[in-house]
């Protein structure tokens, strides 16, 4: 796996860069913000994805690790690939497309060229859970155990996934088990926030 690419970028198109790396030049698709920050001529890095396929291998550039990871989620949901992933992270910063999937917002992400009704309806069931709120310095993503923990307060619980996001947000940091996520999470709700 090709974690990042660093080096003097030789090439910038309308979708991907060119990043030298001291000999070795790598052509990475890239995100509209990955591709905003650069400049021929100067040093850059994009962390990356790698695609292996029978035919080819491609690799995907993005401006952070965010980014790229919201991307890889991204190509869990059916009928989205690599290249529909990139569309919509071009057109929908990370921060815009965890709020939209927040706000089970389908029309927002139909604004997509390539996204119609069926597949932003399949981007919101299948991201619901898997990414959270926004807001520096915490992650987008949730991790394991708090999606686990995320599951058993919506689909359990009864909890909305807004409200169950924002208790576990408040938590963020902790070393804490599933459990202890909920059983805390609880409390924040029960307080009201």
């Amino acid at each position: 796996m090709i974690d990042s690419v660093a080096g003097e970028v030789v090439e910038i198109g309308a979708d991907f860069a060119v990043i030298d790396t001291g000999g070795l030049a790598y052509r990475a698709f890239a995100t509209a913000t990955a591709l905003r920050n650069l400049t021929v001529g100067h040093e850059a890095l994009l962390y990356t994805h790698l695609i292996v396929r029978d035919d080819s291998m491609q690799l995907y550039g993005f401006a952070s690790r965010d980014e790229r990871e919201v991307f890889c989620k991204l190509l869990t949901v059916g009928q989205v690939g690599p290249k529909l992933a990139l569309q919509i992270l071009s057109a929908l910063p990370v921060e815009d497309l965890i709020d939209a999937v927040s706000a089970s917002d389908v029309v927002r992400l139909t604004h997509v060229k390539g996204v119609g009704k069926k597949t932003a309806e399949r981007i919101l069931v299948d991201l619901r859970d898997k990414i959270g709120a926004p807001g520096p310095p915490r992650s987008f993503l949730l991790s394991a155990a708090e999606e686990t923990a995320l599951r058993a307060l919506t689909s359990r619980l009864g909890f909305s996934p807004r409200e169950a996001r924002e208790a576990l947000g408040r938590l963020r940091g902790r070393d804490l088990s599933p459990e202890d996520l909920v059983r805390q999470a609880l409390a924040i709700l029960g307080r009201g926030g």
